[in-house]
């Protein structure tokens, strides 16, 4: 029995040796824990009381104000003109501040019954009537003269569809938003070079399928000419609109992009212009995020025919088109 009791003391003790390393990578472990969520608890104190931003879309969050009931009550479908536009140089290539023209300007049809989107994009020399202006002018001028609303009246004027809300970013924001989250993957159709030292814009991208940063996914949809001064027309670069727009929705679907969302808001507050609130903004981006069926997203291109400088709307066409995009559904 007293060897027994020794032996019984020996595997004890070596037990218990045994064990320490496993105890002290326990307590290590623990600690690493309470590290970071005292630096991730600190963090979003530190956000919460500096960001106004952060406050909001956390209410939105924590009340759920992202449903589509919430954000837009009584609402089964909206509409939103986006817009994006560059800045105004003058002829020593100093940055003029003026509303700018638009160099994108999509309207979106969001249909929360149908669990679906769709995207017509305007190309930026269509020829049309501006209200309180004579005679006809490019789409994007409407901006220049009058303003995102006086944008919403010439689209509602030419299309017969009035956007609800709105959106106008300047490059640079546009820029800030994509660094946020981390980039976008989009697949680039050819080698584009082009450098335009006056207006700062410099685009540099090889063909294939990549991460491109802000920046780059600013030239990515701006390009138009090539170094040798060959040309593209709109319907190009609207093409390559619409693969970023892709990109987006596949970025937003991303684990943890959306918690990115008060940050980028936050970043870009100086640089968009709307009338969406941060919780119909979030509410937007869950739904985009949540179309997990590509068909349920509809991209499609004003019918129109490139006449030199203009391009001119095919308007029997585009009716057509405007009807089964934006009225066939109510």
């Amino acid at each position: 029995m007293a060897k027994d009791y020794t032996t019984n003391r020996s595997l004890a003790r070596r037990n218990q040796n045994n064990s320490r390393p496993v105890k002290k990578a326990a307590k290590k472990f623990t600690s690493i824990i309470f590290i970071i969520i005292a630096c991730v608890g600190g963090m979003l104190t530190y956000q919460y009381w500096t960001s106004r931003t952060f406050r909001e879309v956390l209410g939105t969050y924590v009340n759920r104000a992202y449903d589509p009931s919430k954000a837009f009550p009584g609402r089964d479908e909206i509409n939103i003109l986006l817009m994006g536009r560059d800045v105004d140089r003058d002829r020593y290539g100093r940055i003029v501040h003026t509303r700018g023209r638009t160099d994108t300007m999509m309207l979106v049809h969001v249909n929360f019954r149908d669990q679906s989107a769709d995207i017509l994009s305007l190309p930026r020399d269509t020829l049309v009537h501006i209200p309180g202006y004579r005679g006809k002018r490019r789409i994007s001028y409407a901006n220049a003269l009058g303003g995102p609303q006086l944008a919403v009246d010439t689209v509602a004027d030419f299309l017969g569809v009035r956007p609800e809300y709105y959106v106008l970013v300047n490059f640079k924001g546009f820029e800030k938003a994509i660094d946020a989250i981390g980039g976008l993957e989009v697949t680039v159709d050819k080698r584009l070079d082009y450098d335009d030292n006056w207006g700062d814009l410099h685009i540099h991208l090889k063909p294939g399928t990549q991460v491109l940063n802000g920046e780059q996914a600013m030239g990515f949809v701006r390009y138009r000419q090539s170094k040798d001064g060959d040309m593209e027309s709109d319907f190009v670069r609207i093409s390559r609109q619409q693969e970023l727009l892709r990109a987006i929705k596949a970025k937003l679907s991303s684990p943890g992009v959306l918690f990115k969302v008060p940050s980028v808001l936050d970043t870009i507050k100086n640089d968009v212009e709307g009338n969406l609130s941060s919780a119909q903004m979030l509410c937007l981006a869950h739904f985009l995020k949540n179309l997990a069926d590509e068909s349920r997203i509809r991209t499609e291109t004003l019918p129109a025919m490139s006449g030199g400088v203009f391009v001119r709307a095919d308007v029997d066409a585009a009716q057509d088109l405007v009807k089964e995009m934006f009225f066939d559904n109510q």
